[in-house]
């Protein structure tokens, strides 16, 4: 550190000024709650605003990301993700999690070898400087006028407040995620018409909170929230009307009548705006997920990357929890529950392990991956046949080569067995979307954003079988239609209508929204 130069500072020489400052406060008494969530890249980021204090964890977290956000245009950026990854690197050698303090004390002498002590960033690119005029730093700005409103105002704020009457599915946009969240707090007890400061509390509950969250916290995190969006998010507008909005004491339906002026209000809400990123402990893991990392090691345990259509599964998962026991899960149960019993329980462990073996086996899973299988409690590749992380294929490998030595066993067709797992996973998304129309809506979003490939791949593949049942069996016809209609509306609907009534001789379906449709219909007729 003493080789710093001032207002010039290494990622080597932050980091170690930052990991100083969390001894320092601890030692002096001084240290807050939420410094003892700080991880790697949070250290670091202290180390570059060190000895400044912040008021609470929401504008540190928020001022760290705006930093961070900064630094991707330059050439600082490299040695950010090469942090990263040696973080990630020396945590999975030595078997501790990135966030531990003995982890983050050895992380300090393997940077100079990285030579991430040699490239120092400028004065102008320390937060202290750099977020000066940034909204984190001076909140909306003093310049902001509220659009005027639409001529037909009146009319949509009433029609808006009849719709939090009634319970809707959601559409994806700000103003439908907002009506959604004013109805669950009026059946709160709260008077969400009186005054505007409910609004934004009220978009960030449904938009953002989790469950478990209590309300009266809704109000401070929705601010943090709100001031913590990323620089490019279409959705400021409608977070600098709602601040702006309630500073002025302005009528709710005053407000309302602004926001509609505001395009962003009826689009649809990226789900980047829809995580909550303004604490401490978060950035480290978003930026190795993005980086490729598919699992990371904290004090709280492995986290892992989940695709698209894992996140699609849990949610169906949340929504089987409810309607099971009519309230959301707690905290502390879990998600996967035994379906024979009255309370929310874990399934026996053994009882499941059995079963999936028993699967697998009739399934047709070649009898050295069925080993495998066993000897891992329950590893599989994924449908693209990599691993979450280079231990698990570790340990795949050694006990596939096991099997072999000991046991003589014929090499398995492994090509042959990711088609099997692909068709199963395939077979349970369209399971889900038969009984659970929201997962339904969750896989037309993933195939117009083309991240469902797998799903996309299959629906291709069964192109010609899945045309000739939606042209030739009216039942089928039926309810793909309904299933479209239910999931994105009259658009879809009238799609597969068309192409229900299309002869049969004619060329194969290539829209692959219309071909999930059929493929949902075809399964639920086969299921009962």
């Amino acid at each position: 550190m003493q080789s710093e130069a001032p207002g010039r500072i290494s990622l080597a020489g932050a980091y170690a000024f930052g990991y100083g400052a969390l001894g320092m406060a601890q030692l002096e008494g001084e240290d807050p709650d939420w410094f003892n969530a700080l991880d790697p890249l949070d250290t670091l980021f202290l180390g570059t605003v060190w000895p400044q204090n912040f008021r609470d964890e929401f504008e540190f977290a928020n001022a760290r990301d705006a930093w961070l956000q900064m630094l991707r245009d330059t050439v600082h950026w490299d040695d950010i993700q090469q942090f990263v990854a040696i973080v990630v690197e020396a945590s999975e050698e030595l078997g501790l999690a990135i966030d531990e303090g003995e982890l983050m004390l050895l992380v300090a002498g393997r940077l100079g070898a990285a030579r991430l002590d040699r490239r120092r960033i400028p004065r102008d690119l320390l937060p202290e400087v750099a977020l000066a005029e940034s909204r984190v730093a001076r909140g909306v700005s003093p310049d902001y006028q509220l659009p005027v409103p639409v001529a037909d105002a009146a009319g949509r704020v009433e029609r808006f407040w009849a719709g939090t009457e009634l319970d809707l599915p959601q559409d994806g946009t700000a103003v439908d995620a907002l009506r959604a969240g004013l109805r669950l707090l009026g059946r709160a007890g709260m008077p969400v018409r009186e005054e505007s400061s409910t609004l934004l509390p009220a978009l960030y509950v449904a938009l953002v909170a989790k469950d478990d969250e209590e309300l009266a916290q809704a109000g401070e995190r929705a601010t943090a929230w709100a001031m913590g969006l990323p620089g490019d998010s279409p959705l400021i507008p409608v977070a600098d009307a709602l601040l702006v909005g309630h500073g002025m004491a302005m009528s709710a339906d005053t407000l309302l009548g602004h926001l509609f002026a505001v395009p962003a209000f009826t689009e649809p809400v990226r789900s980047l705006d829809r995580r909550w990123h303004s604490s401490p402990g978060i950035a480290f893991v978003d930026l190795a997920f993005e980086m490729g990392i598919s699992q990371v090691r904290t004090r709280a345990g492995k986290v892992t990357k989940l695709d698209p259509e894992a996140i699609a599964a849990l949610r169906a998962q949340h929504r089987r929890f409810e309607a099971a026991f009519g309230r959301p899960p707690a905290p502390d149960e879990p998600i996967f529950f035994d379906p024979k019993s009255r309370l929310p329980r874990m399934p026996s462990l053994e009882t499941f392990h059995r079963d999936s073996v028993a699967l697998w086996r009739e399934l047709g899973l070649d009898p050295a991956w069925i080993h495998a299988y066993e000897q891992t409690r329950g590893l599989l590749p994924r449908p693209d046949g990599t691993f979450f992380t280079e231990s698990d294929e570790d340990e795949w490998n050694l006990a596939i080569n096991e099997y072999l030595e000991r046991d003589g066993g014929q090499e398995p067709d492994n090509d042959g067995n990711l088609q099997i797992i692909r068709t199963v996973a395939v077979m349970a998304d369209l399971k889900t979307a038969a009984k659970d129309p929201e997962h339904g809506v969750s896989l037309v979003r993933m195939l117009d954003s083309d991240q469902h490939e797998l799903l996309q791949s299959f629906l291709l593949h069964m192109s010609e079988f899945l045309s000739g049942q939606l042209r030739e069996d009216a039942v089928v016809a039926t309810a793909a239609h309904e299933y479209a209609r239910a999931w994105a509306g009259g658009q879809l609907a009238a799609e597969v209508r068309r192409e229900s009534g299309a002869p049969a001789d004619s060329a194969p379906i290539s829209e692959v929204k219309i071909l999930l449709t059929a493929a949902v219909a075809v399964f639920a007729q086969a299921n009962g």
